[in-house]
């Protein structure tokens, strides 16, 4: 079933360090006067303890930058040990992609830096009721810049004994784990998303198929199971046209059905062994004129009628269909294209 490998010589490890400076400093008495003609100082400009002596709006480009961060990271990689795992042979690519982050954080420091006075001046003058507040508790420039910056590692484990080689090699295995969910979670998410309840799908769909193909290809060495993956996923993406805007037909049913594999860790498992074949599924929808993406059979009905085009064009409440459900689509003789379902 699986085949049992060492994942650790295959891995890399990247970690992300991010300082972004929250622009509050600690509020102090002062700052609240309370009693007689006394007020609390607005949300804007005080949370739990603290003062914003700057227009946090300034620092929001930072924050987007450490998210586009962690999804170049994501987009090859697993988190594991505080950072991500990632394939060893694409560490080259997602460095080039993290370089570009840093040179983009110099730039956003530096304008940030050059405009830190002024900012903090037009935070005064937004706040008049408080300018004295903010101006006692305005931060030099020099340290602010050493409360700003971006650095990432990379680098291997090598376990020190043959016992913690072992556990570190168990952690691995986990990745395997995780990976599978969120293969399941991604179909589910793209049934959802761009084929319940219809006959085409857009053609920009398939750049969301390519981004978990690639990532699944970069890392199919946790688990022999995830050839298979890619394999099916390579299968579908080659099959999108090369022109117009929409997918219909035998290739839409080929798309669809792919998904509805991927959503189910015993199917995948069954499309590896060979038990689901995909292009005699998608030719029994189009011979049989059936759109499970419309219903799927439940476990106990008889074979689903065509839709007619007054059901077609209703308002249907669907839902992603169970393992039971799929086993009925799915059956034991899809293999060989005799499945009644179909």
């Amino acid at each position: 079933m699986t085949k049992s490998v060492n994942h650790l010589d295959q891995l890399a490890i990247l970690q992300i360090d991010f300082d972004i400076w929250s622009g509050q400093v600690k509020l102090d008495d002062p700052d609240i006067k309370l009693g007689v003609g006394g007020e609390i100082p607005p949300k804007q400009l005080v949370d739990l303890g603290r003062k914003n002596v700057i227009d946090k709006a300034h620092l929001k480009p930072f924050n987007r930058l450490k998210t586009s961060a962690r999804r170049l990271c994501l987009r090859h990689g697993m988190p594991f040990m505080n950072g991500f795992a990632v394939p060893l042979d694409r560490i080259d690519e997602i460095s080039a992609g993290l370089e570009e982050v840093v040179n983009e954080m110099n730039d956003l420091k530096g304008n940030f830096l050059a405009n830190y006075d002024r900012w903090i001046d037009e935070w005064e003058q937004k706040n008049p009721d408080y300018a004295q507040a903010i101006r006692a508790g305005k931060l030099p420039k020099a340290v602010v810049e050493r409360r700003i910056g971006f650095d990432y590692q990379v680098f291997q484990v090598t376990p020190v004994n043959e016992a913690h080689a072992m556990k570190l090699n168990g952690m691995a295995n986990g990745l395997a784990d995780e990976l599978l969910n969120e293969i399941v979670d991604e179909a589910e998410s793209f049934f959802k998303s761009n084929l319940k309840g219809k006959e085409e799908c857009q053609v920009t769909t398939q750049k969301t198929l390519k981004r978990l193909r690639d990532k699944v290809d970069g890392l199919s060495f946790l688990d022999s199971r995830f050839l298979s993956v890619v394999e099916l996923l390579s299968k579908t993406i080659n099959g999108y046209p090369s022109t117009g805007k929409t997918v219909g037909g035998e290739q839409y049913f080929r798309i669809l059905s792919a998904t509805l594999i991927l959503t189910s860790k015993t199917k995948i498992q069954e499309y590896a062994t060979g038990t689901v074949d995909l292009d005699q599924m998608a030719n029994s929808y189009m011979t049989n004129g059936q759109v499970v993406s419309q219903q799927a059979p439940a476990v106990d009905s008889e074979p689903a009628a065509s839709i007619s085009s007054d059901e077609s064009s209703s308002p249907m409440d669907l839902t992603l269909p169970d393992d039971d459900e799929l086993d009925q689509i799915f059956g034991s003789k899809v293999a060989n294209g005799t499945s009644s379902y179909f």
